[in-house]
């Protein structure tokens, strides 16, 4: 059984030659000889996880190396007893930041009447995989005043339970819950009353299935989400788009993060993104890509002409159209000409000429990614050029790749065409390459 005073004095005593941002301790003496010298070196940050550390050990110890400590993560110990761990803060009485991922905490351990004051310097706890409770969430945030941000994934929460009397935690701003089994968005409605100035909520990889509340809760969801500026919802089950809209209602959110659902897995991907922008018109980053003006303006037209031969018409379709008016169909233009093209292809480095058939309806980026493939190393490392053929005479060779969102149609290549695939870091093998500006 390791002690967590015995972890750090193995890692950290004597003869340890690191560099950190380092604090000096003195050693409690133990003979009115002792040189004031005499200390033991501790960064302000403490990294032991994986150390086997299943208990405090010597506490007044503890206070005498520690009481500078700013950060200790301690992920993959054996902590059980939550007395033990109040005792570790108390300890160290400047910690800003714990972690205490995957220890097998036992709720029942939470001391009747703890014997510690408040942890007025704790701003950021990691609790995930822990097993915490509910209740002992609640005892722990009330002992700590400013704590600003919380993670609890991996603790197979299925329901939210509030603290008798209710209390909220007006701090904390961050918050983390994913792979938990909470299904309804009711119970994920208890989060923003107990976190009334909550700006960041994750809530991914879990089985909520739904965002529709009952009357009440709709009703007051822009006042209990009223500072939730980001929110990630990958990989749940959230299953119809009536669900996603109700985050308009939220007033500052301008971040989501939304990949990996099923019900928009089956939608093309151009279609999926154009869809959320115009649906959601508060959100001004969709899935880490922020939208443009002129993106949004297209995405909104899109829907319009998605919807305007459809029995059914969202309520949004509505807006949108008084919006924009009412839009023409797009001209159906055949691109059945000259949609694929074998085309000539040599990898100089590699003595390589092969024929290459590519659809030109893809992108440059797409290209390259074909290319990847053939020549066995990543896009990242490849330039591309294409060598402009007329009646068997070299007209002029341009370097696609400069540009990855070009469309191949654009180029106009016909059948004499020669693509050229060289190493990035070799000298150029094509010479006198032109770069097109688009």
């Amino acid at each position: 059984m390791t002690s967590l005073v015995d972890a750090i004095l193995e890692k950290y005593g004597p003869g340890e030659d690191e560099s950190f941002d380092f604090i000096a301790v003195p050693r409690r003496r133990l003979e009115s000889t002792s040189s004031e010298n005499d200390a033991l070196i501790l960064p302000s940050v403490l990294v032991l996880d994986n150390s086997g550390i299943s208990c405090i050990g010597d506490k007044t110890k503890l206070k005498e190396m520690c009481h500078n400590t700013t950060e200790l993560d301690l992920t993959k110990n054996h902590l059980t007893d939550w007395g033990e761990v109040l005792c570790l803060i108390n300890g160290m009485p400047k910690l800003q930041f714990l972690n205490l991922c995957t220890n097998a905490l036992e709720n029942d351990s939470w001391p009747q009447a703890p014997s510690v004051g408040a942890f007025s310097q704790l701003e950021h706890l990691i609790l995930n995989n822990t097993g915490v409770s509910w209740d002992v969430t609640h005892n722990l945030l009330k002992l700590c005043p400013i704590v600003k941000e919380i993670h609890l994934s991996l603790n197979d929460h299925d329901d939210i339970s509030l603290p008798e009397p209710f209390q909220i935690y007006p701090t904390v701003k961050k918050i983390h819950m994913s792979k938990n089994k909470i299904r309804n968005w009711s119970e994920l409605h208890k989060v923003g009353r107990l976190f009334p100035n909550m700006e960041h909520f994750v809530n991914i990889e879990s089985d909520l299935e739904n965002l529709k509340s009952n009357a009440e809760e709709e009703n007051t969801i822009a006042e209990t989400f009223s500072n939730m500026k980001s929110l990630a919802l990958t990989q749940t089950k959230v299953q119809s788009w009536e669900d996603l809209e109700v985050l308009r209602l939220c007033p500052v959110l301008g971040d989501l993060k939304v990949l990996g659902i099923p019900f928009l897995e089956e939608i093309e991907e151009k279609s999926r993104r154009q869809q959320l922008i115009s649906r959601l018109p508060n959100i001004q980053c969709l899935n880490g890509t922020p939208i443009s003006d002129c993106e949004r303006e297209d995405a909104e037209r899109a829907f319009i002409r998605l919807y305007m031969d459809s029995e059914y018409k969202p309520s949004r379709y509505f807006e949108l159209e008084a919006l924009h008016g009412k839009l023409d169909p797009l001209a159906t233009v055949d691109m059945d000409v000259c949609t694929k093209l074998d085309l000539e292809f040599h990898v100089p480095f590699q003595g390589r000429k092969e024929r290459l058939e590519i659809n030109t309806l893809q992108t440059v980026r797409e290209l390259m990614k074909t290319i990847s493939k053939i020549v066995g190393l990543p896009a990242s490392k490849l330039k591309v050029y294409r060598r402009v053929i007329f009646e068997g005479d070299l007209l002029d060779t341009e370097l696609m790749s400069m540009y990855p969102k070009k469309n191949l149609w654009s180029y106009n290549m016909t059948h004499e065409d020669v693509i050229v695939c060289d190493h990035k870091d070799n000298p150029s093998v094509v010479k006198d390459a032109r770069v097109i500006f688009c």
